[in-house]
């Protein structure tokens, strides 16, 4: 993601005039000086946790060294915080260091305090975190999602399906179709951030359809984005998890990933030819198959909204209801 705009500075740039607001007074503060200058000492107990947080993980190791740095040296940087009325304050910004701050036992903390709207903090904490290096590839697709909901008023199920539909390249290179102001708006603000509309389409929204698992390593255990969609591939649970836990223990690389996940997907389709069987066999294989299926429908489900999808869904379940029911009644 690239790093080189500040992060509100648009205003009055083409179609993203207004998208992003003026910054606080704060958000221009960048130096030590400046800040030490511009901001004031709260004591830590009367700033709450924020609402407006779109970091889902924090690295206790990281929590960890950053206290134990405040302890000795004392604390550095400052908390963007709004106040509350009755003398608190709500964090907006920097929870990190608040976090730290509290683990180290500080009295008090450096802040720059700004009387932000709820729409200004959630803005303000979106944009400071997307611009952070260490942020996941799963957090930055949420992140830019609520990002849209926030400033252009479009829910997260809507942009998903203009994203994917509109933003199609097959779409994007038709002439006689122009996209609508809601895409332009979406490709303008994935611009400021250095995402491509297209990387955005075939990658980013991706990491929503992981696994559970699998998210939750990305987050919390540095899995790669690349290593996560290809362990996705496996669509067997246990097969799936056994490969996790391994990877995560032994820290494989993505090659040594991709070779065991192409040896065991190889392994289970041998093993679907022996259980076949004769005519008419239904292999174990054969009904995970369905499972999984169904449960990758379930996440698509917005999709099938299209009435063509929709149709041709609602045939062949019509046929594997009419076969099961054959079954059922003849016992073969």
């Amino acid at each position: 993601m690239s790093k080189s705009n500040a992060a509100f500075n648009l205003k009055g740039r083409g179609i993203l005039g207004g998208l992003l607001s003026e910054p606080k007074p704060s958000a221009q503060i960048t130096s030590d000086s400046e800040q030490e200058s511009a901001a004031k000492w709260i004591p830590l107990e009367k700033i709450q946790k924020g609402t407006f947080q779109p970091r889902q993980y924090f690295s206790q190791a990281g929590i960890d060294r950053l206290a134990q740095s405040f302890k000795e040296r004392g604390f550095k940087g400052a908390l963007n915080v709004r106040p509350l009325g009755d003398d608190t304050y709500e964090l907006i910004a920097s929870e990190r260091r608040w976090r730290a701050a509290k683990q180290a036992n500080l009295k008090e903390v450096r802040c720059l305090v700004d009387a932000y709207s709820d729409e200004e903090a959630l803005e303000f904490a979106l944009v400071e975190n997307l611009q952070r290096e260490d942020l996941s590839k799963l957090e930055e697709t949420e992140g830019i999602l609520d990002l849209i909901g926030a400033k252009l008023g479009i829910d997260r199920e809507r942009s998903i399906s203009i994203i994917r539909t509109e933003g199609h390249s097959d779409q994007r290179g038709r002439s006689d179709v122009a996209p609508s102001e809601a895409l332009k708006q979406i490709e303008a603000l994935l611009t400021h951030f250095g995402i491509e509309l297209q990387t955005f389409r075939t990658k980013n929204l991706r990491t929503l359809l992981l696994p559970d698992d699998l998210k939750e390593a990305h987050l919390k255990e540095n899995l790669s984005y690349s290593s996560a969609l290809e362990l996705s591939k496996l669509k067997g649970e246990q097969q799936r998890e056994a490969l996790l836990a391994e990877v995560l223990t032994d820290k494989l690389s993505f090659r040594e990933i991709k070779e065991r996940v192409r040896a065991l997907t190889t392994r289970l389709r041998a093993l679907t030819t022996r259980q076949s069987g004769g005519d008419g066999a239904v292999s174990v294989s054969l009904v995970l198959r369905l499972q999984e299926t169904a449960k990758r429908a379930k996440k698509l489900e917005y999709l099938f909204e299209k009435t063509q999808k929709k149709k041709r869904l609602e045939k062949l379940l019509r046929e594997l209801e009419a076969l099961l029911e054959e079954s059922e009644s003849t016992g073969e």
